[in-house]
């Protein structure tokens, strides 16, 4: 006959109430943990309260800045379009280089003092008095040993300060507002319009190395450019706003500044070449017009001829445009020298007079790639990366440069060749100008070229001056700095929602690695998993003192469960008319797992119902249901099976009930298994079956003797004891394979100790088949009212 497992047919049938059983077994095991995470979840949230309370509010500084698509100097472009060295646009990636580089930022945090803060103390906070400290603390050199160190100062009257090392405990008085040299260094401390305010309170000072000043400002500087416009937005978090604002619009500031002096760069070279060429030609010019005075008084000269005068109308205008293609040869030969010169700072040559746009624009270009160049090496190496798209461009620059002058001075020295061809058909018209005339023609000549050019020179000087004068900055800015309203971190619903989740996954992670090192059975999921052995029943925890708990007016619920378990024998053992009494034989694993107190209680049940029942205690080494019925163990099994007792002497009422009977183990014999093979436990079984409904049989467990398979010949059917946390799962493995070996007739297994609203997930209900619940019964409802100790000893155990 078939095995039939009550539970089997709960699972076999309905897989979905299977996965929401398994569902609600898994969700019942975690809520048996809920005081942890009560407990977590509340370490958590204080934590986080605690942290909001004492961590400063960083908020989020921005600013606008337009690029201009051209560098313009004002509007001058028509005057000076023989001067205009930078009309390439703009490059934004440029722009953020610069204004992300370390000079600019320096000389916001000197400009600015930043590398000294001031705070006070405050109950939960420092309090820092950037936008009101009452003093500046100006530095000029300071003892690297000080830096980032805590110090303190005080002032003992309106015009002396204490300043003092609090970990040293070296200090220093001084004046105020007075440069002094001490061992802290030089500085100043200057009183603001704050210091009345402040002046009786200490204040707590740090002084930092710019350099790490600088690059804690740039690693909080952020810039992004818009797209389609050239529009940079400047983002900084400060703690204080007024700092981030100050920092921000000093930035700004220094980068127009250094705009602006960059492009000055060319008119400033201009302007000195102008200069010395002014300083040059006025002395000749000065030096011929003598000479052409003391020629006319010496020779009494009033006028010249119709002729000379066209003579000389002439050469003046061929002489000029010959000085112009000269000063343009020597502004290509400065050119030239500059372009083949790889040295850093190299000043910019002077365009003066070289009227092609394409040639100014390409200075200008290989001008701003030097100058790129230069910034991006004072922030980095000069093997870096970033350098070789500069230096392929600087050279692809040169290149064209020197392909456009050598254009150019070709130009150049074909249109000189002409203007001398024309000066020697002037000379020969010489000739035939009088003597007199013609040496004055000659010196009048020289003064004419000599004064052109001095105007010319002139000319230009004050077009170079209105330039440098009217140069501005190719950014605007479009929003002044500004602050977000709310702090842009902490965050209170990010740092509370985050605390909350860490609270819940703490508890969840412990419970998942507890229940993951666990190695032993904690519900009929992991049974059912290792092995396909039939689930007669199941049956609760219950702590107590009373060895039956089955009685016949009993209604507990182990009661019950018990009834049930009775009622599922009858399906293992069938119908046994003409068979005799059932033999049914208790095994289990290992000692503790609840066998001698599960089969005391099914016979009790099976007495109960009526059936004729007696128990064999065959655990011969360590007997244990005597001690439950608190019967006599002097005579028993061990001495019938040696001869020294027959059947009837060594069967006793139990005491329980009129139809169950008791067969005692009798004394520890020295050989227990070799007693179980000798043919008295053949005619004992045999007389028991004759006289009995129900042979129950306890035995040790099968992990340690063999004693349980040398009496599985003589049994109808075998159940086996499993219990909650006290079953290895590596024990169901070997269960298994005795089943399918066919080792024991009929085996089922049992699964004993289920703790109710425990850590395994039985919280819902004891036994999935049957629809019973625990507070169903009136005797368990009784006693469900506990203590509060009771309670609390019960949250305890939950964090073991």
């Amino acid at each position: 006959m078939t095995n039939i497992s009550p539970n089997s047919e709960f699972f076999d049938t309905n897989s979905d109430l299977q996965k929401d059983t398994d569902f609600k077994e898994i969700f019942y095991r975690y809520l048996y943990y809920w005081p942890l995470f009560a407990l977590s979840i509340a370490v958590f949230m204080a934590g986080s309260y605690i942290y909001l309370r004492y961590t400063k509010r960083v908020y989020q500084i921005t600013t606008t800045l337009l690029i201009k698509d051209e560098k313009k100097g004002g509007q001058v472009g028509d005057v000076l379009g023989e001067l205009d060295a930078f009309s390439n646009s703009t490059n934004l990636e440029n722009e953020i280089l610069i204004l992300q580089s370390k000079t600019l930022m320096r000389k916001v945090v000197e400009r600015l003092h930043l590398d000294v803060t001031y705070e006070t103390k405050a109950r939960v906070l420092d309090i820092d008095l950037y936008g009101a400290r009452p003093i500046n603390f100006i530095t000029e050199s300071i003892n690297p040993s000080f830096f980032g160190r805590e110090l303190q100062i005080s002032f003992p009257d309106s015009r002396h300060y204490m300043l003092e090392d609090l970990n040293s405990n070296k200090r220093v008085e001084g004046p105020l507002n007075s440069f002094q040299r001490n061992i802290f260094g030089t500085y100043k401390i200057e009183v603001t319009p704050f210091f009345n305010k402040f002046k009786n309170i200490k204040l707590e000072i740090r002084i930092s190395d710019i350099g790490m000043v600088t690059d804690n400002c740039l690693s909080k500087l952020n810039i992004q450019k818009a797209k389609n416009a050239s529009v940079l937005t400047l983002g900084y978090q400060a703690t204080v706003i007024k700092r981030g604002k100050d920092i921000l619009n000093t930035l700004v500031q220094v980068y127009n500044e250094a705009s602006v002096s960059d492009k000055n760069q060319t008119t400033q070279s201009t302007l000195k070449f102008i200069n010395e060429r002014v300083v040059l030609i006025g002395g000749e010019l000065n030096d011929i017009e003598k000479d052409v005075e003391g020629f006319k008084s010496s020779n009494s000269l009033t006028d010249i001829s119709s002729e000379a005068s066209l003579y000389l109308s002439n050469v003046k205008e061929n002489d000029s445009k010959l000085n112009e293609v000269d000063l343009q040869l020597s502004i290509l030969k400065g050119i030239h020298t500059y372009v083949n010169s790889n040295a850093s700072g190299e000043k910019l040559p002077s365009t003066m007079g070289i009227s092609d746009q394409v040639l100014t624009s390409q200075i200008g270009q290989l001008s701003e790639l030097q100058l790129l160049k230069d910034r991006t090496l004072a922030t980095t190496q000069p093997n870096n990366p970033l350098l070789d798209p500069i230096n392929s461009q600087i050279e692809t620059t040169r290149a064209a440069i020197r392909s456009t002058i050598k254009n150019i001075e070709a130009a150049l020295l074909n249109t000189k060749r002409t203007l001398e061809l024309n000066n020697l058909k002037y000379q020969g018209s010489i000739r035939e100008i009088p003597g007199q005339e013609r040496q004055f023609i000659s010196i009048k000549r020289q003064q004419t070229i000599k004064e052109s050019l001095y105007l010319y020179l002139l000319q230009k000087r004050e077009e170079t001056a209105l330039a440098f004068a009217s140069a501005i900055a190719d950014s605007r800015v479009v929003d002044e700095a500004f602050e977000t309203k709310s702090p842009i971190k902490p965050k209170r619903q990010t740092v509370y929602l985050a605390a909350f989740l860490l609270g819940l996954i703490l508890p969840v992670g412990y419970v998942y690695a507890k229940d993951l090192l666990n190695n032993k059975v904690t519900g009929t999921s992991d049974i059912q998993k290792i092995t396909s052995v039939p689930i007669l029943g199941e049956i609760v925890f219950e702590e107590g003192s009373e060895a039956i708990v089955v009685k016949a007016n009993s209604r507990k619920a182990i009661a019950e469960q018990f009834r049930a378990i009775r009622t599922n024998m009858q399906y293992i053992h069938g119908n046994r008319k003409n068979e005799g009494g059932c033999v049914t034989l208790f095994t289990s694993s290992m000692s503790g797992e609840g066998k001698s107190f599960v089969a005391t209680n099914i016979g009790a049940a099976l007495a109960i119902s009526g059936r004729r029942t007696v128990i064999l205690e065959l655990d011969l080494r360590k007997p244990k249901i005597s001690k439950y019925l608190e019967l006599e163990n002097k005579i028993g099994l061990s001495n019938y099976l040696i001869g020294k007792a027959d059947l009837k002497s060594i069967i006793q009422p139990s005491g329980v009930d009129k139809n169950l009977f008791v067969i005692n183990s009798g004394p520890v014999p020295p050989n227990p298994s070799e007693l179980l093979i000798n043919k008295e436990m053949d005619e004992l079984i045999a007389y028991l079956k004759d006289n009995f409904d129900e042979i129950l049989i306890d035995t040790p467990p099968i992990g340690l003797v063999t004693d349980a398979q040398i009496l599985a010949r003589l049994v109808d059917a075998t159940i086996y004891m499993v219990r909650q946390g006290v079953t290895f799962k590596d024990q169901m493995n070997h269960l298994d394979i005795l089943y399918k070996n066919k080792k024991f007739p009929r085996l089922n297994l049992i699964l004993n100790g289920i703790k109710l609203g425990g850590s395994y997930g039985y919280g819902y209900g004891y036994g999935y088949g049957y629809g019973y619940g625990y507070g169903y019964y009136s005797d368990d409802h009784q006693k469900s009212n506990k203590s509060f100790k009771s309670i609390m000893k019960d949250i305890l155990k939950r964090f073991k």
